[in-house]
């Protein structure tokens, strides 16, 4: 965004949080000209491309018993207190996936949609949660062990979507051009 924003200081940005089935309808109404998901949208005449897929990790406090490791299993993971994101959000819905594939649930302490104090109370000691590897590279992050899980299916995919029948402005093709172009492991745009 902050890139996007000194090659095109006059285009008007506005950001909305919403869960998918919001981001779907307002994608297909035309009330919003682009969306970012870390989860699967679905609706007709919707086009997408995928920006990046990453790994997703648990994040221990530096103490954590756990915190020292190459990896965790699931199994392993089924004893511990997890701050994570409520019902309906990517994060949550891969913690239930993964508990499920094993025949297990998660024990939730403490459910939050700030993903900075996740991580606050995850180093706090409060429990143990999620954490995309694309949130590590973030310069706020708290101090915590981020550890694989062993698990192919401990992932995430984030995608970008546009309805397929709308007319994008052109800063609205302009931002979809720069995101689809972005080098999401470097942060900074491909070379071309």
């Amino acid at each position: 965004m902050a890139a996007f924003k000194r090659s095109h200081p006059a285009v008007e940005i506005e950001l909305h949080w919403s869960p998918p089935e919001d981001m779907s309808r307002r994608l297909r109404a035309q009330e919003i000209d682009l969306c970012v998901a870390s989860q699967p949208i679905h609706g007709e005449s919707l086009e997408a491309t995928q920006l990046f897929e990453e790994e997703v990790g648990v994040a221990f406090p530096l103490d954590h018993p756990l915190a020292g490791r190459a990896s965790v299993t699931v199994g392993e993971l089924a004893d511990q207190s997890f701050v994570t994101a409520r019902n309906g959000h990517w994060l949550r819905r891969l913690l239930d996936r993964l508990f499920a594939a094993h025949g297990l649930t998660p024990k939730i302490v403490c459910e939050s949609d700030e993903h900075s104090a996740i991580a606050d109370l995850i180093s706090a000691g409060l429990g143990v949660g999620l954490v995309p590897a694309f949130a590590r590279r973030s310069a706020t992050r708290a101090p915590l062990a981020w550890i694989p899980v062993d698990d192919p299916g401990c992932r995430r995919s984030v995608t970008l979507y546009w309805g397929a029948d709308s007319h994008l402005s052109t800063a609205a093709r302009l931002m979809r051009t720069t995101l689809a172009g972005w080098n999401w492991t470097t942060g900074e745009p491909h070379s071309r």
